[in-house]
């Protein structure tokens, strides 16, 4: 695909739906589905949910045991999904517990707030999918591949990536690893709509 970076930023793309991009750089044919026992509930502010730097969706696309709901705005949104099982919540606040391998079974729900700081906080307190949840962080990660906006907390990861640490934790094998190269891609095209052609060999002219 040849994407010329100042006709992209010239003209206002449609988005699309599924990994977020616009469309003209569209990665969803490009996509494998994966299957997990782990059940993914990523809780999106509805101001994340327009953004193509988003990513919180592209994980809800790949993962076939996960869903998506928007939080807040004019709406409406469909009425919440009652979510039984192990629930839990995976935020670093103060206090939360380090996730385990022992979190692991087939009715285990991880609750994925997403959002900026503040927004992920108060889906601990009003979302009713996070009602009676154990909050969980993560263990030390490798440093954040994300770079489409600027981290505001040391060693913060966006949306995707805590997903996919999560998943490793929770599952082991490749899981992480294939979340990953489709990250990376996604990172790529996203990168091509801005126009950075250090980053963007495949996808802009010679």
């Amino acid at each position: 695909m040849n994407v010329a970076p100042r006709a992209i930023r010239s003209q206002r793309l449609a988005q699309c739906p599924g990994c977020g991009l616009p469309a003209i750089t569209c990665m969803c044919a490009d996509l494998s589905a994966i299957a997990t026992r782990t059940r993914v509930v990523v809780v999106m502010h509805y101001r994340e949910a327009f953004r193509t730097s988003n990513t919180g969706r592209l994980a809800v696309k790949i993962l076939t045991n996960s869903e998506r709901a928007v939080r807040g705005g004019l709406g409406p949104h469909p009425a919440p999904t009652e979510l039984h099982g192990h629930k839990l919540v995976l935020f670093p606040q103060e206090g939360a517990r380090l996730l385990s391998p022992s979190d692991a079974s087939d009715d285990t729900v991880l609750v994925v707030p997403d959002g900026t700081w503040s927004q992920a906080q108060r889906v601990l307190r009003r979302e009713p999918r996070a009602r009676g949840a154990e909050v969980v962080r993560l263990p030390p990660c490798p440093p954040t591949r994300y770079s489409l906006r600027r981290n505001t907390r040391d060693g913060a990861l966006c949306t995707f990536e805590a997903i996919a640490a999560a998943l490793a934790i929770l599952e082991g094998g490749d899981i992480e690893a294939r979340m990953l190269a489709s990250f990376d891609t996604f990172l790529t095209r996203a990168h091509a709509v801005r126009g950075r052609r250090d980053v963007m060999p495949a996808l802009t002219e010679p």
